[in-house]
Parts: structure tokens; sequence; C-alpha cells
């Protein structure tokens, strides 16, 4: 996994942590070959008369593994995110950055959360805490700096039809569809089910940077696009970004015909304006599997594909994902 690694736990900080726990060593001998083995014991402390373990020759229970935190990166642009994972013997956890809790999730490896940096995130320095649970029940904490960077956000100029901005671009619209993808976005599943690399999902020209400022007919610039454009052909093949289950796949008003992929642990990718669905709710699905066709459904000048990821409910720069700048 990229990104520095280090353990932030003092002498101090971990004969805290394994206070819980009583550790026995013990020698055994070797059936006839002269040798020995050790026996290595690990208890939670008891609270009662039964404070010694029975156990028979040969058996062992592996000493507590400390926990070690490992970030993707430092620095993080605003609307990018920070893999943070923590390795060792740990019952669970919750990562606080900026004010937002976000759980663990168990992966194959660590426990592990993608941290969101919002739009309007403030740059600097801030610092980003995990509290831990160890499975005798004690808790600790580690934390590390976080440097937020300041994104450029550029400007789109834009022409709607009078119809698209009566129908499609009225506040209640847009709002409605918005609580309905906050609804999928802020769920939690509490499993990985991503795996390796993020992949670009359309074969296209990027048209439209996430976060734009954009003006409708001569308006002044305002808001933040919401996702990523790749102009495209209609009809050319849409794949999934990476592996998970879809949890949306029907026709909205503002992005046309959508699919919403669930990839654990918060993370979701969404994939707006296609002329065909070819994918169902429930239905799990590969990194690069075919799930649709670009098109011109919804709130759209042209054949594109609008390309967004959330995690833990905020909207993220989806090509950060696949360009190296959150340092995975």
């Amino acid at each position: 996994m990229p990104g520095r690694r280090r353990n932030l736990l003092s002498l101090a900080v971990l004969v805290t942590l394994l206070a819980g726990a009583a550790f026995a060593l013990f020698g055994a001998c070797g059936g006839g070959d002269g040798g020995s083995h050790d026996v290595v014991v690990r208890l939670a402390t008891p609270s009662g008369p039964t404070a010694t373990p029975t156990l028979l020759p040969g058996e062992t229970v592996a000493a507590l593994e400390p926990p070690e935190l490992v970030l993707s990166t430092y620095e993080v642009y605003q609307a990018g995110a920070v893999l943070v994972s923590v390795t060792g013997d740990i019952r669970g956890g919750q990562v606080t950055f900026l004010g937002r809790k976000f759980p663990l999730t168990p992966g194959s490896q660590s426990q592990y959360t993608f941290v969101p940096v919002d739009t309007e995130d403030p740059p600097g320095e801030h610092v980003l805490k995990v509290d831990v649970t160890l499975p005798t029940g004690t808790k600790g904490t580690l934390q590390e700096t976080i440097t937020v960077l300041a994104t450029e956000w550029t400007t789109d100029y834009l022409e709607f039809t009078p119809e698209q901005v009566t129908e499609l671009l009225d506040p209640a619209v847009v709002a409605e569809e918005a609580a309905t993808l906050k609804s999928v976005y802020t769920k939690v599943t509490p499993e990985k089910l991503w795996d390796g690399f993020w992949q670009l999902p359309v074969a296209g020209a990027l048209t439209a940077r996430y976060g734009e400022q954009r003006s409708i007919n001569g308006s002044e610039p305002a808001g933040h696009h919401g996702g990523t454009d790749f102009g495209a052909l209609e009809g050319t093949p849409v794949t999934a970004t990476n592996s998970g289950r879809v949890v949306l796949a029907r026709p909205m008003k503002v992005r046309g015909n959508m699919v919403v992929i669930d990839h654990g642990g918060g993370l979701y990718s969404g994939y707006g304006h296609l002329s065909a669905i070819e994918v169902a709710e429930g239905d799990v699905v590969e990194a690069g599997q075919q799930i649709g066709l670009v098109g011109n459904t919804g709130l759209s000048t042209g054949a594109h594909l609008h390309w967004e990821m959330a995690s833990n409910g905020v909207l993220l720069d989806a090509v950060r994902f696949t360009d190296g700048t959150n340092g995975f």
C-alpha cells in the first residue's frame, strides 16, 4: 500500500494499550528430539478466582500486534481523499477529521476508510485522529497532521433551453434528486468490495472537471459541479471504475439514466446521462465490467458521461482516484 508507514504509539501509550492483556511464556519439551518450543499466552485480565489459564502442551496464543497508522498521503487537495488504514490487532475504530467521523471497515490486511475533503474545507494543517479498540477492550488513540491544499476551481459557461431551465433546474427538482443520492451515499457497508487500482470508466475526452463553477445562460458563476464529464459518442461503453455492488440503476431527472455502485466502506461511484443501463440493482460487478452506454439523458447538452464519486456522503473529484494525487 503506498504512503508512509508510522507507529504512533510511544512506549507509555503502548503500555497503556497492553495493560488489559497478560502474557506468559512457557517452555515445553520436544518429543525425543532434545528441542524446546515456546508457548505464548495472551489473556484478557480476569476479574475473579479463575485467573490461571488452562493450556494443553504446545498451545500458542499470539501476542498482540500494536496498532500502526498508515496514510496514503499527508497532503491532499480539496475534493480529494486520504486512504487511512490501521494495521495490527484491533477490534475496530473511528477516524475524526475536520469535524466529521468515519468508521473503520475491515479489509484484507487492515481496517480502513477513505477520508474525504470537501470542496469548501479550509486549506492548511488539520489533525487526523483515530480512536481504536483492542481485542481486550482497551482503547487508544493514534493521530497525524494532514495538510489540505487549495484547489483552483475553473468556470464553465453553459446554455440551456428555457424548457430545461424550467423543468430540470427547478430548485425543488434539484433538491429532491440530491436528497435521493444523499440517502445512498451516506450509508456505510462494513465490508471491502473494491480491490486494487481505480480505472477511468469510459474512453473519451475530459470536458468538465469536478468542482468547476458554472454560469447558466449568462448568470453569475456559482456552485460546484458534482462530477467529472467525459465527452464520447452515444453508445460508447461505460465500465465500472472498480468492483462493488449496484445499489441504484434507474432514470433520474437531472442525471438521466443513472447507475451507482457501492464499493464498501462508505465509498460510491455514480454514472449519469446513460443511453442504456445494463445492470440491475443488487448486481455484483467487477472492475472494468460494462454497466451501460454513454447517452444524452437528463439535463445534458450533448452525449457524455457524468462520473461522480462520494465517500461518507461527501462528493469528491473522481479523477484523483486515478491520477495519483490521493496517494493511491
